[in-house]
Formats: C-alpha cells, structure tokens, sequence
C-alpha cells in the first residue's frame, strides 16, 4: 500500500507530500518526482496514476521501496506558472558548483534566487540525504525528450526506447542550479529527466500516461 510519509507546507501553506511504498528497509530506494514547474501538470496526472495502478496491484516482486512526490510545487500549480510563490525556478534553486542567480527575467520569473533558499528545495534536499536513493526519475513535459545527469547513460537509452521519446545527452541549454547537477552530477545519483510533451485535453494526459506506463515499470524493476 502506498502511504503518506512526510509533509512539508509550501510558501502559501499548500501541502506538500511525499508518499511511499516501503517493503524492506534493507532494499534499495528509488525516488519518482512531479511538478518541480507549476505549468507542468503532466507528472503529477502520471504519478497519481501509477500510485492508484501500485495500490490496484499489490505487487510483491519489487526490488525496490518505491517514493512519490506528485507535486513538489503546489502554489506554481495554483497560479499556472513555472516558479514557486517566490518567484523561483525550483530547478535553479540547487546549491551546485555551478549555481547562478540568473535574476529576474522581462516577464518577472525564473529566478533562481539564492542557493536553497526555498523550503520546496530544503525539502527535497532533506529527502535525498534521508532516503539515499539508488536513482531518480524526474518527469517534465513540453520537450519530448529523455535526457539524464549522473551514471544514468544506460537507463535513460532504455526509457527512450521503450517509451519512443528522443534521447538526448543534454537539453542543449545551460541548467545552473538544477536538481540534476545537485542530485546526478555532484552526488553521482543515476537520474532521468522525462520530459513528456504538452497535454491539452484529458485525451492527451491519458495518451501521454500510456506512453510513459512501460517505462516506469521498467525503472523500478
């Protein structure tokens, strides 16, 4: 059964959860992450779904403990944009060797503030030093790509085959800050970004949850 484990309030006080499927402590920990962007619903839609399949299926074969966290920035989903209810880019926000404050831009967001800043940030960072997971997915959309950070090379050829979603070394712009450099590239984490492609309709969520299903299965194998 996939439980709530922890919560922590954002900026405005929305909740935000961390949910678990714990079978033995001594087995490795794999982490599945939504909504670091508030204008991106896709992850969230596709982990809710796979927590009620989980539950549904009660499968006693995993290798892993499973972690969830649909949405790491609930006030972004409530206003419909990027950043957090500071004005910040949560995946900018990472205190890494290549961290830059790229200040505000014309239309007033995607700032990344100062190193940590946030408490999504503090959040996700406590998590990582508590749970150690053996690897990350995180879950985008509008690129339609599968890019990685850290020993993930292999896994992220894989996802890319099995979901037909393009494979890429990186997403061809500077990402100062990211949680991939934080998590992948200084502490040698292996993680996938899946950027999903753009949703409009509920036909669309569905499609783009049919497409990502099988890779995930395979992610936590």
């Amino acid at each position: 059964m996939v439980n709530k484990l922890k919560t922590v309030s954002s900026v405005q006080g929305r909740e935000i959860a961390l949910f678990g499927l714990e079978k033995d402590t001594k087995l490795p920990n794999i982490f599945i992450l939504g909504m670091f962007h508030g204008d991106e619903p896709e992850g969230e839609y596709i982990i809710e779904k796979f927590i009620r399949e989980l539950d549904d299926k009660q499968p006693t074969d995993l290798n892993y403990n499973l972690y969830f966290i649909p949405c790491l920035n609930p006030d972004g989903k409530a206003a419909k944009t990027r950043v957090n209810a500071n004005n910040i880019d949560l995946n900018r926000n990472y205190p890494t060797a290549n961290f830059k404050d790229s200040g505000v831009s014309p239309s007033g967001v995607h700032c990344a503030g100062t190193p940590a800043s946030e408490v999504e940030t503090q959040f996700m960072m406590d998590l990582v030093e508590t749970y150690k997971p053996a690897k990350i997915i995180s879950i985008h959309s509008d690129l339609h790509l599968v890019d990685y950070d850290g020993p993930a090379r292999e896994i992220a050829l894989k996802l890319s085959e099995i979901t037909g979603y393009k494979f890429v070394e990186n997403v061809g712009y500077p990402t100062n800050g990211s949680f991939g450099t934080w998590a992948g590239i200084e502490r040698q984490i292996p993680l996938i970004t899946l950027e999903s492609w753009g949703a409009k309709s509920s036909e669309d969520f569905e499609k783009i949850w049919q497409e990502i299903r099988p890779g995930l299965y395979e992610f936590i194998k």
